[in-house]
């Protein structure tokens, strides 16, 4: 008699736990809607929270990082170069070490920007290279 009330308990517990979780553990996408698609009056979308399921998807969701060829190889190097601060080049290296990539949803040949929880990232590839695109 005594586990049953204990696993009823228990089982409780765990629900209003799950239940209690704060809204910010659950990641927010945000999205432009370009005027040729299939939105009409508005000019962001934000994707549906959990659970999801594909029929709530209405936009083309093709998500890459970001490319831009035209950034140095290694910026940070290259902008304070041999014998300068280094806690300052160490700062710049940790905030890259711990950035995220810059998101783009493709529709066509359009890059349309994909931000998750606000943060617009940092990393860009650079042909098959990722790279910091701090400055």
């Amino acid at each position: 008699m005594n586990m049953r009330i204990l696993s009823v308990v228990s089982a409780a517990a765990g629900i209003l736990a799950a239940a209690s979780l704060p809204a910010t553990a659950v990641p927010r996408a945000v999205t432009p809607v370009l005027s040729r698609e299939s939105f009409v009056g508005t000019t962001s979308h934000t994707l549906p929270t959990p659970p999801v399921h594909p029929a709530l998807f209405s936009l083309p969701i093709d998500v890459q990082v970001a490319k831009d060829e035209s950034l140095a190889a290694n910026p940070i190097t290259d902008k304070f170069g041999i014998g300068s601060d280094i806690k300052v080049w160490a700062e710049d290296i940790r905030k890259c070490m711990y950035a995220r990539p810059v998101l783009v949803r493709v529709v066509g040949k359009e890059n349309v920007p994909f931000v998750i929880n606000g943060d617009k990232g940092l990393i860009k590839m650079k042909g098959n290279r990722a790279v910091c695109s701090i400055y």
